[in-house]
């Protein structure tokens, strides 16, 4: 914190107004928070290496692949200077849930926020380098090997609270986050202080335990990682259980105090909920491959794709009926009955 305001000190008018252009036109744009993170201010590295060493990242090898490169923007854009950091929001108005049908995590809601985000970002590096022509910029969404929730926060937008999650005041956990690196030295703004304080909901309400300490996620017992990011068949020895989520869990968000009173989003493209939304169990059974690429093609349950979704319904078939009660033997339909 200190460091950025030195930094604000120190910079030239120059760079202070082309700063305050950038977050005014990206907020023009429909990003709802904006801020600007000091690439010196680099993540733990050593903690992320732990979380991985540890096997927490569970099936995630991803995230084990160019530990560096996630750690340091300046192998992914050489010379980086400043990274803009925008938040948008996709809450909306919970819809009326099916009294037994699977649940779905509301940031699937919509359309897949990746090409809404990626456009924003374009069109925000596009006027940069028309406004400071030879300008190096590199637009970059949760695909980028870029631990994006660290710069957040380091950019202000808002704190990790103990769920793991970006809290941004006024919008809560439910935001998608995008960047925009470039190798100008603009001004970085101030973190925010977290305000959490005591609560411990998130960790008290995860249904399966992931949340093994404050910030700290074991992927090998999070719906999310099963119903989402697993690749492969459930195993009865290591899968938690899973219902009633279909498609992520959003538990630890949905009991966090900074999610009460959370604005509706401007996206219209986030407002425009998708028939799934609705579906009941037998909707969702009834899906083939055509079925699949027509109705959900551009939502974000592509990641789990068709052989994803079957897996995660039986898993929730299962449960069911493993919960049943037992039928009642009626008088003279058993074939053990006294006539």
């Amino acid at each position: 914190m200190q460091y950025a305001k030195q930094q604000l000190r120190r910079a030239s008018p120059a760079a202070r107004e082309l700063g305050a252009w950038l977050r005014q036109r990206a907020r023009a744009l429909g990003c709802d928070a904006v801020g600007i993170a000091d690439p010196a201010a680099r993540p733990d590295r050593a903690r992320f290496e732990r979380w991985v060493s540890e096997g927490l990242h569970a099936g995630m090898d991803y995230l084990a692949r160019r530990v560096a490169l996630r750690c340091d923007p300046d192998l992914l854009l050489p010379g980086v200077r400043a990274i803009l950091c925008v938040a948008v929001s996709y809450h909306v108005s919970r819809p009326a849930p099916m009294p037994k049908g699977p649940r779905i995590s509301r940031y699937a809601w919509a359309s897949d926020y990746h090409p809404i985000l990626r456009a924003k970002l374009h069109a925000l590096r596009s006027e940069l380098c028309a406004r400071v022509p030879g300008v190096r910029a590199r637009v970059a969404v949760d695909t980028a090997p870029l631990l994006e929730r660290h710069w957040a926060a380091q950019a202000g937008l808002g704190w990790i609270g103990r769920n793991g999650c970006l809290i941004v005041p006024g919008f809560g956990s439910w935001v998608f986050l995008g960047e925009l690196l470039c190798d100008l030295p603009l001004p970085a703004d101030r973190p925010v202080a977290a305000r959490c304080g005591r609560c411990r909901r998130c960790l008290e309400a995860c249904p399966t335990g992931a949340l093994i300490a404050p910030g700290r996620l074991d992927a090998r017992r999070c719906i999310a990682y099963w119903t989402v990011e697993h690749r492969g068949a459930f195993s009865a020895q290591t899968t938690p259980p899973t219902a009633p989520w279909l498609f992520g869990c959003d538990r630890c968000q949905e009991v966090c105090p900074g999610n009460r009173g959370a604005g509706e989003t401007r996206e219209p493209a986030f407002r425009r909920l998708g028939p799934w939304c609705a579906w009941d169990t037998r909707r969702w059974a009834q899906l083939d491959a055509a079925g699949f690429a027509r109705e959900l093609g551009g939502s974000a349950l592509q990641r789990a794709g068709l052989f994803g979704v079957q897996r995660n319904l039986r898993a929730l078939g299962d449960a069911a009926r493993s919960s049943a009660p037992p039928r009642r033997r009626d008088a003279g339909t058993d074939g053990d009955a006294q006539g």
